[in-house]
């Protein structure tokens, strides 16, 4: 795709983002972790509909759930020199492999959304993590024996239209996750030629047929301090 510059830019301001690091969670099972957050960061600044905290060596935005809301944060985030961004959240799980509460790093994403296409087209069907990122992140989790599983994501905009033909077609292209911002997020940061990966902890159940929600369950709230709260306070 052409990099024409957009009529329309973001007017945002603030500190810029220790190290350029920028850990996001667009969405929160629990009010637990930005309490924590607010305990240690050394300052916030509201970027609606989220909020940035920053750390020692890294910022961390809470907040702007789907793809359009996430882009619309991240192009703020730009403005404090954003350099590279994980992705820390949720996903359902479309494969049996995969149960509530565990953790799955997504090594490519197919886009059912509307936002990635207007910044950069897929290669082969599919948007790629950055190797840097993704060799750093399963390093980290090797390091503190955090099992995880791996494999292709898509990233939906309508998360109740999510049919058994729908279900169906993906099981059979070997799509393990959905979510709703992973396609987008990696679109964007190669149009912008920034860093990108993702971790997620599985919070639903899909692959049977049947929806099971186990997003606020003490499994999954388990799961994300023992994923993501490491992961952020060891950057």
């Amino acid at each position: 795709m052409k990099r024409q510059p957009s009529i329309t830019r973001p007017e945002f301001n603030g500190p810029p983002l220790p190290e350029g690091r920028l850990f996001f969670l667009p969405f929160l099972p629990s009010p637990d972790l930005p309490r924590r957050l607010a305990a240690v960061a050394g300052a916030r600044l509201e970027v609606r509909p989220g909020r940035l905290y920053y750390l020692e060596k890294c910022a961390v935005l809470c907040g702007a759930l789907g793809a359009p809301a996430s882009i619309m944060a991240l192009e703020k985030m730009r403005n404090l020199g954003l350099k590279e961004i994980y992705l820390l959240s949720y996903c359902g799980s479309l494969s049996p492999e995969m149960a509530a509460g565990q953790a799955f790093v997504p090594v490519r994403a197919l886009s059912q959304e509307g936002t990635s296409w207007h910044y950069a087209r897929p290669r082969a069907g599919f948007y790629f993590p950055s190797e840097k990122l993704l060799k750093r992140l399963k390093k980290f989790l090797a390091r503190q024996n955090l099992v995880f599983s791996q494999g292709a994501i898509v990233s939906t905009d309508a998360p109740y239209r999510e049919t058994a033909f729908w279900l169906k077609s993906l099981q059979k292209k070997k799509i393990m996750a959905v979510d709703m911002e992973m396609s987008a997020i990696l679109s964007w940061a190669a149009f912008y030629r920034l860093q990108s990966a993702g971790l997620f902890i599985v919070s639903d159940e899909l692959f049977s047929g049947h929806w099971k929600n186990y997003s606020r369950s003490q499994r999954v709230l388990e799961a994300t301090a023992a994923y993501f709260y490491p992961l952020i306070l060891a950057a």
